[in-house]
Formats: structure tokens, C-alpha cells, sequence
């Protein structure tokens, strides 16, 4: 017989590493995998054709960030790198926005059961999600200044790389920062209200200045008006921004540069101060999950309950014997009680879904603020309303393609209940229907207040273009929600809306619905007929809704094949 092994032994260091091989090893077999379940093939042809695309965005601001930095330090012109810290900061949080992480395929929260002390359960949270796109991004162009600031200085490479690996490490740890506290706020609806509220008018502002004090899309007129304010602004926060991390990063290059060791050093260190700052409030949040926080709204206490009316609690319930009368089958507006009882809950969905109201709300806004001076071009300005109504169904038609998403584990009631799917996707369809038109409606009336409404043959061609999109956008993502559906977590934040391969084929199709459209203007117009417009989108309308409609009648036999694809996706934890 074996000895018994003492469990009191203390914890070694190559246990501790055979934990992290092990979790390495999890996550690359679980990456792996999932390209061999049913879609996976689809998943991976859309990251082929995503990735690409996304090195050739990427490749922009990453070979800007070492061109500038090489001409700042040749030219004698240094103690303009804040403006490049500056820049990579704000780069880095615009791509956390709206670049998703990548998501994992379990709730990494699950190793809490293992033999876990909270220093590795804090070092697995770290390096997990590291190959996010906006830490690659970022990191890619802190790398490419250095480069450029060792090419035009070399006795500056040193220290450069210094300051940016600690500056890197310092915004690693201040979107890790951000994003778990505002998943804690989003722990509750009146938070996520809140927060939309501040992410929407923070959107619009930035439009706002962007397209009114960007040199750009003055042609001339009003920059030299512009520039004394905005050189105002500049030096009323300079004092405070050199205080930030990226002031103390580009603060310090310069200093070293300069001979001024001792400011070099302060500015290293205060930079340092900063990293461990946001590494602690970092820690302080993953401690309270490590100890079995849980963010779900589910497990808020209750409110208590309303208090009973005598009456109501004294009198007994009275049991009739006799035989009950059969309720009647209402129906509001031709829809029977299902398609009601569904449009309701998915307006109350859209009201608490930040990417659904950003996506409906601010086509609107940027018409209005892009539509006078379209309009003012003169040769094009006829065709303002087409292009904002193309716009505006980008945000829109996303949502037909993860139908289910937010219906989550109640997706399997559905199959308990006799609910037919075809009401379910009806109720649906009807909503982003209804959202796309309520657009269409409010962009002509943008249109017509801040420049002048269109002709009568551009707005019927525009409705029968809009017809025909929306239908398309509906069979088509109706089969993606059920064949690669994606569970939406509104308490957590930067995860997909939808798959990959689904927002690759909605990409597609409105790229192809805008060709047609084109084609049918430019056939038109050659003709010299605009009057053709109408006829010809009116057929293409017509058959989509014929498309649309054999697809939705098929839709309970095509959820029943998928019905294990649907459960183990929106049903898990």
C-alpha cells in the first residue's frame, strides 16, 4: 500500500506553472475545437477575411506612429511627442470601443473551484484577453515609435523603450480597469440607462466637433476662425494633460533627450505610480470576484414584495365545478396574441440595448450634421437622401441577423410551448421594420429642415430601395439566428452582437443591395429616364418579399435541426 501523501505540503512554483501550461492548454484546444463544431468552417473563413482586413486599418496608424515619431526626433522637434502619445492613448480606447475582444468560449470565473490562490487567479485574468485588438493595435504602434525615435536618435532607444513598455502596461491595465468596474455598474438597468445616456452624447459630441472644427471639412472658410479657440482649449489643458500618463511618457523622452535626468527619472516614476494605480483598482475588482461576487442582476436582493390587501388575504378562493367557457382568439391589428405579446418584449429589449439604440439614434444625427453640406455640392445633393438611408440601415438591418440573442436561456420555451417560430421571428422582423421606417420618416425630415427634401422620384425610389434591403436583411439574418446564434450579455461589455461569419454576411449583402441601387440610377440616368428607378426597384422589392416570406414559413423546421446549436449556445452560462 502507497503512503498517504501529507495534503498539508506547501505550494510549489512548478505546480504553479503546470496550472498555467494547463490553462494555455485549455484555451488553445477550446480555440482549436471550435472550428470543428457545426459553423466553425464558416467562423474561420470570416476571420480570414476579417483579419485582413483589420491589418490593412491597423497598418495606417501603426506606420504613421513611427514616421511621425522619426521626423519629431530628426528634426529637432521632440517636445512635440505628447501629441503622439496623445494620439496612440486615444487610438488604443477607440479600438476597445469598437473592436471586440475576443471571446471565450467558458466564463473564466469557473477556475475559482480549482486549488486557486487569488495571485494566480489574478496573473490567468491578466494574460487572458491579451490578444485583444486593441492591445495588439496599440502596442504595435508604441513598437513602431521607438523604432522611429532610435532610427533618428539611437542614445534615446534605451530609454524610449523603457517609457513605452511601461506606458504600454500602464494603458494594458487602465482599460482592464474600465471595463470590469463598468461591467460592475451595468450589474443593474438603471446603470446601463445611465451609461447609454453618456456614451450617446459623448458619440454625438465628438461628431460634432469633428465635422465642425476639423480643417477637413471646412474647404478654407472657417478654419482660421476655428483655430484661435481650439489653440485656447489646447493650452488650458496642457498643464493638466502632462500630468496623465501619456504627458509623463512623452514628458520623460524629452527630458532624457535634453539632458534633465532628474525630471526624466520623476516623469518615469509618476508614470510608474500610475500603472499600479490602475493595476489596483484593477486587483481590487477581481478580488471581489475571486471571493464570489456575482454581477448578475438575477442575484440583486429582492424587492420586498407588496403588501396584500385584507380583503385580497382573508378571502378564501372560491373553485367553480363548472365547465369553463373557451377564451376567444383576439387578434390587434390582423397579428394574433403571440406576435403581440413578442413585440412587446422586444421593444422592451431595444430600450435596454446600448449597440440597438446607438445604431438607430445616430445616423440621425450625423445627417443632420453632413446633409447641408452634401446638398450643398450641387451635382450630388439630389442623391442626400438615398445615401442617409443606405447609411442608417447599416446600424439597423445588424439586428435581424441575432434574432435570438437576447432571449437567451428562454429560447428553449419556445420549443415547450406551442409557439410556432414562425411568430416569434414575425414579431421580430416586424420590429426592425418598424425601426427602419421610423428612420426613414425622420431622415426625410432632417433632410427637408437643414437642406431641401428630395424629388418625388428619388423618394419613391428610396422607399422601394429600402423595401427591398430590409426584406433581404430579414430572410437572410433569420437563418443566421438560427444557425449561428450568439448570446448577448447586456452586463457585459465589449461582446459580439453577433457572429462573425453573420456580421461578414451583413456586411455583404448591404454592400451588394448598395450595388444594385447604384446600378439601377446609373441605368436610369444613361436612359435618361429617372422615372425607370421606380419600376425596377418596385420587381426587386416584390421578390424579396416572396424570398422573405417562403423563409419564415420554413423557419420551425430549420430550428428544430438546430435546436442543439441553439441551447448550448444561448443557454449557457
Amino acid at each position: 500500500m502507497d503512503p498517504i501523501v501529507s495534503t498539508n505540503q506547501p505550494w510549489t512554483a512548478a505546480q504553479s506553472r503546470a496550472q498555467f501550461a494547463a490553462l494555455a492548454k485549455l484555451r488553445w484546444c477550446i480555440f482549436r475545437n471550435s472550428f470543428r463544431r457545426k459553423g466553425g468552417t464558416g467562423e474561420l473563413v470570416a476571420r480570414i477575411i476579417l483579419f485582413p482586413i483589420l491589418g490593412v486599418v491597423a497598418f495606417g496608424p501603426i506606420v504613421g506612429s513611427g514616421f511621425a515619431a522619426y521626423l519629431m526626433a530628426s528634426s529637432g522637434r521632440i517636445a512635440n511627442l505628447p501629441l503622439l502619445t496623445w494620439a496612440i492613448f486615444g487610438l488604443w480606447q477607440v479600438v476597445v470601443l469598437n473592436i471586440a475582444a475576443p471571446g471565450l468560449s467558458f466564463d473564466i470565473n469557473t477556475i475559482i473551484r480549482f486549488p486557486l490562490s487569488f495571485p494566480r487567479y489574478l496573473t490567468a485574468r491578466v494574460f487572458f484577453g491579451l490578444l485583444s485588438a486593441s492591445t495588439i493595435i496599440g502596442t504595435l504602434c508604441l513598437i513602431s515609435a521607438d523604432i522611429g525615435i532610435g532610427m533618428a536618435q539611437p542614445s534615446l532607444v534605451l530609454w524610449a523603450t523603457l517609457l513605452f513598455a511601461t506606458y504600454a502596461l500602464s494603458n494594458i491595465f487602465f482599460t482592464r480597469m474600465i471595463l470590469v468596474w463598468v461591467e460592475r455598474w451595468l450589474s443593474t438597468r438603471r446603470a446601463r440607462e445611465v451609461l447609454t445616456a453618456f456614451i450617446l452624447f459623448a458619440s454625438l459630441g465628438f461628431q460634432y466637433f469633428n465635422i465642425n472644427y476639423n480643417p477637413g471639412f471646412q474647404h478654407g472658410h472657417h478654419h482660421a476662425n476655428h483655430l484661435p479657440l481650439l489653440l485656447k482649449i489646447l493650452h488650458r489643458i496642457q498643464p493638466v494633460a502632462a500630468l496623465l500618463p501619456p504627458g509623463l511618457t512623452a514628458s520623460s523622452i524629452v527630458s532624457h533627450s535634453q539632458s534633465h535626468n532628474l525630471a526624466a527619472i520623476a516623469s518615469l516614476f509618476g508614470l510608474i505610480a500610475f500603472t499600479l494605480l490602475f493595476f489596483g483598482v484593477y486587483a481590487s475588482r477581481m478580488h471581489r470576484e475571486f471571493l464570489g461576487e456575482n454581477l448578475s442582476e438575477t442575484t440583486q436582493p429582492n424587492q420586498p414584495a407588496a403588501r396584500r390587501s385584507p380583503a385580497t388575504s382573508a378571502t378564501p378562493r372560491i373553485t367553480s365545478t363548472a365547465t369553463p367557457i373557451p377564451a376567444t382568439r383576439t387578434s390587434t391589428f390582423g397579428l394574433n396574441p403571440t406576435i403581440i405579446a413578442c413585440l412587446q418584449k422586444d421593444f422592451i429589449y431595444l430600450r435596454r440595448n446600448l449597440n440597438q439604440l446607438y445604431g438607430f439614434v445616430v445616423p440621425l444625427f450625423m445627417v443632420f450634421f453632413v446633409a447641408n453640406r452634401m446638398s450643398a455640392s450641387g451635382r450630388y445633393g439630389i442623391y442626400v437622401f438615398p445615401i442617409a438611408v443606405a447609411y442608417s440601415v447599416l446600424g439597423v438591418s445588424v439586428l435581424s441577423y441575432n434574432g435570438l440573442g437576447m432571449d437567451g436561456s428562454g429560447v428553449q420555451f419556445y420549443f415547450l410551448s406551442p409557439t410556432r417560430l414562425r411568430d416569434v421571428f414575425l414579431a421580430k422582423n416586424l420590429t426592425v421594420f418598424f425601426l427602419s421606417f421610423l428612420e426613414l420618416v425622420l431622415i426625410f425630415a432632417v433632410i427637408a429642415f437643414v437642406a431641401h427634401p428630395p424629388t418625388l422620384i428619388v423618394g419613391l425610389a428610396t422607399v422601394c430601395w429600402l423595401v427591398f434591403a430590409t426584406f433581404v436583411n430579414g430572410a437572410v439574418g433569420n437563418l443566421r439566428s438560427l444557425i449561428a446564434p450568439k448570446k448577448i450579455d447586456l452586463s457585459k461589455v465589449s461582446r459580439k452582437q453577433a457572429s462573425q461569419l453573420s456580421v461578414l454576411i451583413a456586411l455583404g449583402i448591404l454592400v451588394a443591395c448598395l450595388g444594385i441601387g447604384a446600378a439601377v440610377i446609373f441605368i436610369a440616368n444613361y436612359l435618361g429616364s429617372p422615372w425607370l428607378m421606380i419600376p425596377i426597384l418596385l420587381a426587386l422589392a416584390v421578390a424579396s418579399f416572396i424570398f422573405y416570406i417562403q423563409i419564415l414559413n420554413r423557419l420551425d423546421a430549420i430550428a428544430l435541426t438546430h435546436r442543439e446549436t441553439l441551447s448550448e449556445e444561448l443557454c449557457k452560462a
